[in-house]
């Protein structure tokens, strides 16, 4: 017979994983730099949760400068979808691009998971962007950084394609968000 006892508390591993999840991000938050180039390796639900969980708090935010209950009801309605579909058409682009381009096959979830955390500056910013709109452009900025970090250090890709790739990227965006611009003034 043993004198050993086990007293650590039965957590649920959804709830070890909801933790990981949490100081990741915070550890993020605190040095994104450092951490998008060493990305997490989470399976499809623990990502596809952070997501929507991170694009409903940007929402709901985002709803509430000014507050508006109608936006606040789409950002916890429409931004996880929205945040879905761009990320992953966002990462089915860069995996072909690896495909077609660089020659060879990378992960399409880790691929995800590089859109993913680059995107969170963009969520951030997203949220004061009804008060001053070029903050969509901050924060889609800082997005493209960390997307040159992240291609470079995870998947090895070349420092100068990297920064082509995404400054393509943001070239998109700042056009598309230039037409809207143009078009609300319009209304």
């Amino acid at each position: 017979m043993s004198d050993y006892r086990d007293v650590t508390p039965n957590q649920s591993p959804h709830l070890q994983t909801a933790k990981e999840v949490f100081n990741y991000i915070i550890d993020y938050l605190r040095h994104p730099i450092q951490k998008i180039k060493n990305l997490p390796d989470w399976k499809w639900s623990s990502l596809l949760i952070t997501l929507a969980v991170v694009s409903i708090i940007s929402g709901v935010i985002s709803g509430l400068i000014p507050p508006n209950i109608y936006r606040i009801g789409a950002g916890i309605i429409f931004a996880p979808f929205v945040a879905l579909v761009m990320t992953w058409l966002g990462a089915v682009f860069i995996y072909y691009y690896f495909q077609v381009f660089e020659k060879r096959t990378c992960s399409l979830r880790l691929i995800f998971t590089l859109i993913l955390f680059a995107n969170i500056p963009f969520f951030i910013f997203q949220a004061g962007s009804e008060l001053i709109p070029p903050l969509t452009l901050v924060g889609f900025a800082f997005t493209t950084l960390l997307m040159a970090v992240g291609l470079t250090e995870n998947f090895q890709m070349e420092k100068r394609r990297s920064l082509r790739l995404v400054t393509i990227l943001f070239a998109i965006v700042f056009f598309l968000w230039l037409y809207n611009r143009i078009e609300v003034a319009r209304m």
